[in-house]
């Protein structure tokens, strides 16, 4: 186990701030290993002691072990090493927050610091889908700045809210190849149209690529009679094989909208560049010009707003562990984990502070209470906070919410481009202005969410078609068989006329008499023996 990274100082005045880490030190495939963390941390506990003048001591203290090659690892040691040190070693006048890993399972080490009453910062994709639904419940001390599925959900919901669409289908990729993230994103878009109180109506269906294009067909060819809007939970590589279906379903006349929706911009699960339309071969545009497409926003780069923070980063991630930044890339912008570490211990220093603040007030006469995690999970609920490296946003449930980007087709360029973002400190999707959905109906007007004549094509202005086609066949029918009746009473009519008016009675049946007389003059007729037996 690796402890406390800097020399613990008494200060003067005001509490000590100390973050215990229990992120893996070398786990294969983690983006928060400590090559990427204890540098930022590192930089930021100096920075935040100069903005307080040294009145606060920060520290950071490390519960990682170099051996552990597996989440297993890390999960099985955690709550004994927090326990144990907590156990022995918490003082009334420090101000504690532990950093749960990824791997971290949240009944664990979660559940030991709600009872304890520890804030805790969670890095766990979605384990805490069910605190941002139903707010407050067990454990209470946990926030989240991991990856979230609800980020996501939140935009599209607004997206779907602005455009009134509420008849939405969801397509949820689920194979072995692929995480749990597309059925998370699908579970927490449910959840929360159910309290909106709009008149949502959701059918979903599961699909995987290695279905046939014949499979696939048959799918959507049933679900375009539910709904108009689909949402693609899927890989960019299936949505592509979805959207070059469309043309022979007759999906792609403008009256369909489709929304692929990706957790992480990868070509692993898709980014723009999959959706240009020279790369795919798909000639049919029309369903790239329906296609919305949402990713987590692009963060504005630090490189050039924080420049010393990223040296000093830099110089440390040389010197502790023989790694080097690429030239010009700036270690806060290469991905998730630096940035978040910066971010974190400044969330918590500043609500440390705050709390601190508030007991001096209360208890002037230096009578120190234990800094509660209930307090501190508190301040930072419902909270926009100005960071150094930008905003960020807690919902009423400890979530971070991250900005989602929106892009469309552009018809010039033949690819995706950005028309929008979901600001979530503003609670609401902004849009470019001079850009816009090329929707490819006749009056370039968005889909609506009940096409005129309804899913199955058979209701409004096409209804009123359908009982003028069939009065028409019917009327037609009826003109005939009076045509028949009329011909064959005239027929009648005719014949019962010409009953009437005949004069003489002729019996053709009668032999005519001049016919004998002609053969008797022309042929001898013998005549015939008489012989009695």
């Amino acid at each position: 186990m690796c402890l406390l990274v800097v020399p613990f100082q008494v200060a003067a005045q005001g509490s000590n701030i100390e973050l215990l880490v229990t992120l893996q030190y070398d786990v294969p495939g983690y983006v928060t290993n400590a090559v990427y963390t204890r540098p930022s941390f590192e930089v930021m506990r100096q920075e935040i002691m100069k903005r307080y003048g040294g009145q606060y001591n920060v520290s950071v203290r490390y519960f990682q072990h170099k051996d552990h090659r597996t989440c297993e690892d890390v999960t099985a040691d955690a709550v004994d090493d927090i326990s144990e040190y907590l156990f022995l070693h918490r003082r009334n006048d420090t101000c504690y927050a532990i950093v749960e890993s990824g791997c971290n399972e949240q009944n664990g080490l979660s559940n030991l610091a709600a009872q304890l009453d520890v804030l805790v910062f969670t890095l766990n994709m979605d384990s805490m889908i069910k605190d941002f639904l139903t707010p407050k419940s067990e454990p209470q001390t946990t926030v989240s700045l991991g990856v979230s599925s609800i980020s996501f959900s939140v935009a599209l919901l607004d997206l779907l809210n602005q455009h009134r669409w509420y008849h939405v289908t969801t397509l949820v990729e689920i194979s072995k190849n692929i995480t749990a993230f597309y059925s998370l994103m699908e579970t927490s878009l449910i959840d929360l149209t159910k309290r909106t109180g709009l008149p949502f109506q959701l059918t979903s269906r599961i699909i995987n690529n290695v279905m046939s294009e014949r499979e696939i067909s048959a799918i959507l060819r049933d679900l375009k009679r539910q709904g108009r809007v689909f949402v693609l939970y899927m890989t960019a590589v299936l949505a592509l094989r979805v959207l070059a279906l469309t043309e022979e379903l007759d999906m792609n006349n403008g009256e369909y909208v489709f929304i692929n929706s990706q957790p992480i911009p990868t070509p692993t699960y898709g980014v723009p560049a999959q959706f240009t339309q020279p790369v795919n071969g798909i000639k049919n545009l029309n369903a790239f010009r329906s296609l919305i497409m949402l990713l987590p926003a692009t963060k504005p780069p630090t490189a050039t707003i924080m420049p010393e923070v990223n040296a000093k980063i830099a110089n440390i991630t040389l010197a502790q562990f023989n790694y080097t930044y690429a030239n010009g890339i700036a270690p806060l912008d290469t991905g998730f984990a630096g940035r978040t570490a910066l971010e974190m211990l400044e969330v918590f220093s500043t609500v440390a502070v705050e709390s601190d603040s508030d007991q001096q007030k209360a208890h002037p006469v230096s009578f120190k209470t234990q800094c509660s995690g209930h307090d501190l999970v508190d301040r930072l609920s419902n909270r926009v906070f100005s960071l150094r490296s930008g905003k960020l946003y807690f919902s009423a449930s400890g979530i971070r919410l991250l900005n989602t980007d929106v892009f469309a087709f552009n018809t010039s360029t033949f690819a995706l481009q950005t028309i929008g973002i979901y600001d979530s400190t503003e609670k609401r999707m902004l849009f470019i202005a001079n850009r816009s959905i090329p929707w490819p109906t006749p009056n370039g007007l968005q889909p609506p969410d009940v096409p005129e004549c309804g899913f199955a094509g058979d209701e409004g202005p096409c209804a009123e078609k359908k009982v003028l086609e069939r009065t028409s066949a019917i009327g037609g029918m009826v003109a005939c068989m009076v045509a028949c009746i009329a011909v064959l009473a005239v027929c009648a009519a005719l014949r019962q006329w010409h009953i009437r008016n005949a004069t003489e009675v002729v019996n053709y049946w009668i032999l005519d008499p001049e016919l004998l007389h002609y053969l008797t003059r022309h042929f001898s007729v013998a005549p015939l023996s008489y012989h009695e037996d």
